[in-house]
């Protein structure tokens, strides 16, 4: 019997992956969202119902209320739902449903577990393993954050942020990194190192576990299954590592074996060592060696991961969803090292006043490689402001740190803004998870008329 699922929401990122999943077998799904989008538009054109609003109009009897974490209790929909006494689903207890008869491979880690799981699910799929996945983030070439296959594999990436990823049953994992990061929800570093240690605990198949040697944190669980990383004492080690340009090369020793001279086309240590995982985790997979390479090679990465949205005028624009002081640092430092020579311009989206707080010391090392850094409002992403955090509060904490090269712009004013300031020979970078991606291609536009 075809069932129907409504999702409250269905335009974020995790939310349309699951629902595009039951479109393509066969299930109806309606849902509804605050405002337009072109991923709205998408699962229109795929066969969803689609709403743009919250309204109890919209719940029309179906088997199941779908809603995230960034859904509040108060929402319409959610509201009459309990009061019908339809069934309600978390997103991650939806998604632990659809992994039944799976064998579920989990992605998870504070930084580079959408870039891990995109390129894990590429790899698979080229290899002809026909898996199923759902990521946070479209996948550059086929332009899809979920994909409903026959094949035993089911790929995902497992949100930490709110503690769902102990949600999911997996057969294997790997777990890119831990850091401090949505403190507001773990409230203590034993909180959270417990719930890491949890979720490599209920890996079904340890030798299909791969966690990153290199993390300090990671290093002191003492985990079980296969450690990867630059460290010569890591189980998978990483050798002759060089970025050329906007590609990368490295050789991998792993269980007495060479593999040398792969290639990928992504900038940046972080993204080697999420190959690494990858081509590690695809060999104990029983992947061709050939079908990882050509997985590695042919993968177009994420959008918004250092994704170029033009140039013009020998200005070039790219965009890219760090947030956290560690994500940004790392991009930069690749963006440095691929446009040896240019002038790097960041425009940057604080994201959350929580982590802002929590990170406030940290973005003077965060934007070392960069030549002018303009830091515009907070996005707060539901949040409650907390007065004494600014973005002028950033500037200031980051130029008594030494870098004097940053400013505060509103955000009303930046596309006008940086328009005005970029001249040939820049690289700009526009950095946030918020709607900081939309600057790029406005600034783009009127550059070019």
């Amino acid at each position: 019997m075809r069932k129907h699922y409504h999702f409250v929401g269905i335009g974020g990122i995790g939310m349309s992956a699951l629902a595009r999943i039951l479109l393509r077998k066969g299930e109806k799904v309606s849902g509804s969202d605050a405002k337009g989008s072109s991923a709205l538009e998408q699962l229109k054109q795929e066969g969803a119902e689609v709403t743009v609003g919250h309204s109890p109009k919209n719940v029309r009897k179906p088997h199941a209320v779908i809603y995230s974490t960034d859904v509040p209790q108060d929402n319409l929909e959610l509201v009459y739902a309990k009061k019908e006494k339809i069934p309600l689903l978390h997103r991650s207890e939806l998604l632990a449903q659809m992994m039944t008869g799976y064998a579920p491979i989990l992605v998870t880690g504070t930084h580079g577990k959408t870039t891990t799981a995109a390129l894990l699910a590429h790899t698979l799929v080229e290899a002809g393993f026909d898996p199923s996945f759902a990521i946070g983030g479209y996948l550059n070439g086929t332009n899809t954050n979920g994909r409903y296959g026959k094949g035993l594999y089911f790929a995902i990436e497992a949100d930490e942020s709110d503690g769902s990823f102990l949600n999911y049953p997996s057969f294997s994992a790997i777990i890119t990194n831990l850091e401090h990061d949505h403190m507001n929800y773990w409230k203590s570093e034993k909180a959270l190192l417990d719930a890491f240690e949890q979720f490599a605990s209920q890996v079904g198949s340890k030798k299909h576990l791969f966690w990153c040697y290199d993390d300090i944190l990671l290093r002191s669980l003492n985990l079980d299954g296969y450690s990867y990383g630059f460290n010569e004492h890591a189980d998978l080690v990483i050798n002759n590592f060089q970025q050329i340009k906007w590609k990368m090369t490295f050789d991998l020793t792993f269980e007495g074996k060479h593999y040398l001279n792969l290639e990928i086309p992504l900038i940046g240590a972080h993204n080697v060592l999420n190959s690494a995982a990858v081509f590690g985790l695809g060999i104990k997979l029983d992947v061709p060696e050939a079908s990882l390479r050509k997985g590695l090679i042919t993968f177009k990465g994420v959008g918004r991961r250092v994704e170029k949205k033009g140039e013009t005028g020998n200005i070039e624009i790219y965009d890219d969803y760090a947030h956290h002081p560690t994500e940004i640092f790392a991009t930069l430092r690749a963006i440095r090292s691929a446009t040896r020579g240019k002038r790097i311009v960041v425009a940057f989206q604080p994201h959350r006043y929580s982590r802002t707080q929590y990170c406030l010391d940290d973005y003077a090392d965060a934007f070392e490689y960069a030549d002018q850094v303009i830091v515009t409002d907070i996005y707060a992403a539901r949040e409650t402001p907390i007065p004494e955090i600014t973005p002028e509060r950033i500037c200031q904490q980051v130029k008594a740190d030494g870098f004097r090269d940053i400013q505060f712009v509103k955000r009303d004013n930046l596309t006008q803004y940086l328009s005005q300031f970029l001249k040939p020979g820049d690289v700009l970078i526009t950095m946030g998870a918020g709607d900081i991606t939309t600057v790029g291609p406005a600034v783009l536009n009127i550059l070019m008329t």
